[in-house]
């Protein structure tokens, strides 16, 4: 794993859009078809927002309107947050907590979208950055602090967050995954 790991590397490169004229109904037909909880929305072929599952529950179904009227625009976040491609996931990271979103679409150097990058997705990564880093501490000869027993982050096996990953035949798994493979 390099050093510096670029949003590239662990963004999803299958973006699901959304047309800004579209109706809030065949967002969340889209959404469910594909079991995402969000969509970029695009007008004229560039990303300008994104929605999300939330944003139909708060703007939509809790004003009791109807789904088939509304439009996406009328929905949607006002402003888009991006990461760059070849960005440090550090970065990105930091503004997606600072601005408060699970998901940023991400542009390459031309300003195309190429990729969505979510907290899921750097979660998942967490695992593999804990490894590298122990690794990287023993090529240079130097005591590593003891192991720790459990590691917060996704479960390699089931997909799920845990406060106590274990690493079992060298995967981080939950303690009910663990439990599954001593039966």
């Amino acid at each position: 794993m390099p050093e510096h790991v670029k949003v590239s590397e662990v963004m999803s490169d299958k973006v699901f859009v959304v047309d800004i004229d579209e109706t809030v109904q065949m967002a969340a037909i889209v959404m469910r078809e594909k079991d995402i909880s969000g969509l970029i929305v695009i007008e004229d072929k560039n990303a300008v927002a994104v929605i999300a599952l939330e944003d139909i529950v708060k703007k939509v179904v809790a004003e009791n309107l109807s789904p088939r009227d509304i439009k996406v625009r009328d929905i949607m976040s006002s402003s888009i947050i991006t990461a760059q491609d070849d960005e440090s996931l550090t970065d990105a990271a930091m503004r997606m907590a600072a601005n408060d979103i699970s998901r940023m679409p991400v542009l390459d150097s031309e300003g195309n979208l190429c990729g969505i990058i979510t907290k899921t997705d750097m979660l998942k990564t967490m695992p593999a950055l804990v490894n590298y880093l122990y690794e990287k501490e023993t090529e240079k000869e130097i005591t590593p602090a003891p192991e720790r027993v459990a590691i917060d982050g996704i479960c390699e096996e089931c997909g799920n967050h845990s406060d106590e990953l274990r690493k079992v035949d060298e995967k981080w798994i939950c303690q009910e995954c663990e439990e599954l493979k001593n039966v």
